[in-house]
């Protein structure tokens, strides 16, 4: 069993900082392009709007057809779990990318255009620097959602085809499947320490020497060695693309039509018997959607303000105590990167009496942390310091200092972490709606069970569809909710 779980662990690590690279690459050339050019920005923006809205049950369909059908169980279904882990680390790097790069001086586009810089020194000597705070940021976010979401890409399931790659996530899985106790509470430490450390000797140490959050734990020393190797490995990339003279591949098309890519290819191979049954069954799947979608709405909504109730006073705490701050971001740390689906067998006594607790539990995974780190990380940064000064000076404590100035300093980014807790509770009721694992059977109902009964049938066009008008439902709150709240908070409080 040790053996075992040794190689299970390495192999999801390996499809974790895979996973990272490549979500890294995608990040900084679609983010570069769109804060770069207006007709890329305005193409790819609300694409990458309902991109990021898709659960990852959701391209389960396009990554069978694609990659496993294409490339065998093999290749093809390592690429499949990379793919899918992309898919929950990506979106917040691309944004992150772009609102860095479109906050540049527009002088400095002016210079490098009239100095003539090739593209890989205007990478390397003001895109990613000016992009490099953001990224480290941003990283520590979608590590947890990579992490969140593990299983579900290591057991890719569509009906009667199942792919089972050799990792943590469905070491877990098949443990709890055979009923072995000790198995599972070994793969269950293993999970815990593994994050813990990508934590404390990477992504905390990074982040830290960023932005200064000095509450974080973690160990310096090791990020600096690994912080010289991705140096030297990156002047090495920009040598190697200074002699081939590298460019954007295709300019304007290459990075619009980058993100359509896989769906054209889907159904480009798509059948005309298949597609001609798509449209037949449009009427039906969006009746079964109507039929389900409110039990997932009044959840996600319910979820965003237990998370609201919950990550207000604890990053105040935070903020006011060092010790406080330190076990809540160790322990958010943690309790965001647990895959989803682990948390049933954990819950097991829980869940076989309160389905409800548990199904709730995870869906403040999938969205609490959201809130509370978007508000450690990125609004302190913001905190006017002689106004934190003024106030110890003049003794302003209590609800008074919560309500005047910790409240209002922080809202734009309590408003960022609400509308990215929400994704994150809509793609988290793919986890916390329905289980079947070993003996345990549950179905909570909504349109996050929907999506997984569909799957388990082997229906993809049924999870396509579906998948598809829960993204839209998103992105139509997205810009008549959010958007609006934002607006009209935005202008109401402010600090100055």
């Amino acid at each position: 069993m040790l053996y075992e779980l040794a190689v299970a662990t390495l192999m999801s690590l390996y499809r974790m900082f895979a996973a990272y690279l490549l979500s890294l690459f995608i990040a900084l050339f679609t983010g570069i392009a769109m804060a770069r050019n207006r007709t890329v920005e305005a193409v790819l923006l609300p694409i990458l709007d309902v991109l990021q809205s898709v659960p990852i049950l959701g391209f389960f369909p396009i990554v069978l057809v694609l990659l496993v059908d294409k490339l065998g169980p093999g290749i093809g279904g390592e690429l499949s779990a990379i793919i899918l882990i992309v898919t929950s680390l990506v979106w917040n790097m691309i944004f992150g990318v772009y609102a860095s790069v479109k906050s540049l001086d527009p002088s400095v586009d002016l210079m490098t255009n009239v100095y003539k810089l090739p593209f890989p020194l205007k990478l390397a000597a003001v895109y990613v620097p000016a992009s490099q705070p953001s990224i480290i940021s941003n990283s520590i976010i979608s590590w947890a959602g990579g992490w969140f979401f593990l299983t579900s890409a290591e057991v890719i399931s569509m009906g009667s085809q199942t792919y089972k790659l050799v990792g943590l996530g469905s070491f877990i899985f098949d443990a709890t499947d055979r009923g072995d106790t000790r198995a599972l509470t070994a793969g269950i430490a293993v999970l815990f320490l593994v994050i813990i450390l990508t934590y404390i000797l990477l992504w905390n140490p990074a982040v830290v020497r960023y932005t200064g959050l000095k509450i974080l734990p973690g160990v310096e020393s090791s990020y600096k060695a690994v912080d010289r190797a991705v140096a030297s490995a990156w002047r090495g990339i920009v040598k190697a693309m200074l002699r081939l003279r590298v460019r954007i591949p295709g300019g304007r098309a290459f990075l619009t039509l980058f993100p359509l890519l896989p769906t054209s290819i889907w159904l480009s191979g798509a059948r005309a018997s298949s597609c001609s049954a798509y449209l037949a069954n449009l009427t039906y799947y969006l009746y079964m959607f109507t039929e389900n979608v409110w039990m997932t709405l009044i959840r996600v909504y319910t979820t965003l303000l237990v998370s609201l109730l919950i990550s207000l006073p604890l990053s105040y705490l935070s903020v006011r105590s060092r010790r406080v701050g330190f076990i809540a971001c160790t322990a958010g740390e943690l309790l965001s990167s647990v895959p989803a689906v682990v948390w049933w067998p954990i819950l097991l006594p829980i869940a076989l009496t309160y389905p409800w607790f548990v199904m709730f539990f995870v869906y403040l995974q999938g969205a609490l942390w959201y809130v509370y780190f978007n508000v450690m990380i990125f609004g302190l940064q913001y905190m006017k310091k002689d106004v934190v000064e003024l106030a110890e000076i003049y003794g302003v404590k209590g609800s008074l200092y919560f309500k005047s100035i910790f409240l209002p300093a922080l809202l734009p980014s309590i408003l960022a972490g609400l509308l990215s807790a929400s994704g994150g509770a809509w793609n988290a009721s793919i986890a916390a709606e329905y289980i079947a694992v070993g003996g345990l059977n549950l179905d909570m109902g909504g349109v996050g069970s929907l999506i997984d009964k569909l799957a388990a049938e082997g229906d993809s066009m049924g999870v396509l569809q579906v998948a598809m008008y829960m993204s839209l439902l998103i992105v139509l709150l997205n810009k008549f909710v959010w958007s609006r709240l934002f607006k009209r908070l935005g202008s109401r409080y402010v600090v100055e």
